[in-house]
């Protein structure tokens, strides 16, 4: 079954095509490209949503070409679309919206909206019934930090999350404060392996009884400190916030891995290419013999196989077979 996932929640406009095999239940990727915009948002230290419209507008048509290309694929061999309905920013998502439901109409395929974090979640699922559940997924990008339980593929139930800052807005917003280029992560995280633990900062929410997170106290915190500490090394103040960070992750992961009996550590989300990150999920996971599964990068930021994973998942194995499309939704709907 040829699938073609279409993302445009966010400034990456990402298509791909993945070929589903329904007797082995296995996913290939024939096609992921992505077309980033960061040197349209580069010299605003953040992405401007109109701009990400605009460029989405301009794009799309050619990253569709190009994957089809790459795929050695036309239109009408497509089986079926899926498209992000949300969250992301509205007018980005109307685009992938509105030209998957065209390409719908002009060839008579099917389409099925998914929803983007839950997206993320799926770039672990090339092989889907391989893994073992319950299963509990961090999920980290720019503008959200999301825990949750899978019991099965398209079965996920949310358990907490961020409720101010996200850990990758974090980033961003300690990055531009400290005039670092953009995007600030990638920087932070390789500033963050020439650094050593020397700055003690705080850990929000670490000891409460729940899975919710907040990080715009530590970024006021980590700003403050560099106001008020004119000799501060860059590297150790990025590792220090970052091991931070990690404790939170980490404390929270272990906690719901305990309560739901967990089998397997998830980890997805732009944020996931972390490196210090990566390695304490892969930490935790060892210590309490739990598999663990992170998609290499490239399937951690926004792209379009995810989208393709799940929206196939959902369209064949979902129980509610009246409700496998929205409209577009730019907040969570967790």
């Amino acid at each position: 079954m040829l699938v073609l996932g279409i993302d445009t929640s966010c400034d990456d406009t990402s298509i791909a095509v993945l070929d589903y095999n329904e007797t082995n239940k296995k996913f290939t990727i024939i096609s992921n490209v992505i077309s980033s915009q960061i040197k349209a948002h580069v010299e605003y230290g953040g992405i401007v949503p109109e701009i990400a419209s605009r460029e989405h507008l301009k794009n799309i048509l050619s990253v569709f070409e190009m994957a089809l290309k790459e795929a050695s694929i036309k239109p009408k061999n497509i089986e079926l679309i899926a498209v992000t309905a949300g969250p992301g920013l509205l007018g980005s998502l109307i685009v992938g919206y509105s030209f998957a439901k065209g390409l719908s109409i002009a060839n008579k395929t099917p389409y099925i909206t998914v929803d983007h974090i839950k997206a993320h979640t799926a770039a672990n699922f090339i092989d889907p019934f391989g893994i073992k559940y319950p299963a509990v997924a961090l999920t980290i990008s720019g503008g959200h930090s999301s825990l949750s339980v899978l019991n099965s593929p398209i079965e996920a139930n949310f358990i907490g999350g961020t409720i101010d800052d996200a850990v990758g807005e974090l980033f961003d917003k300690v990055a531009r404060y400290l005039n670092l280029p953009y995007p600030g992560g990638p920087v932070l995280d390789k500033l963050s392996k020439e650094g050593e633990l020397k700055y003690k900062f705080p850990k929000p929410l670490i000891n409460e009884k729940n899975y919710n997170f907040s990080f715009s106290g530590l970024k006021t915190a980590v700003i403050n400190f560099t106001k008020n500490n004119k000799d501060f090394e860059l590297p150790h103040l990025s590792r220090s916030m970052t091991e931070s960070i990690c404790d939170i992750f980490v404390k929270k992961i272990s906690a719901a891995a305990s309560e739901y009996a967990a089998k397997t550590l998830l980890l997805s989300g732009g944020v996931a290419c972390n490196t210090m990150i990566r390695q304490s999920v892969k930490n935790l996971a060892e210590k309490k013999k739990l598999d663990i599964m992170m998609p290499p990068p490239v399937l951690c930021t926004d792209n379009g196989a995810m989208i393709a994973i799940l929206g196939t998942l959902n369209f064949i194995y979902s129980p509610d077979k009246n409700s496998k499309n929205t409209d577009v939704y730019p907040t969570t709907r967790w």
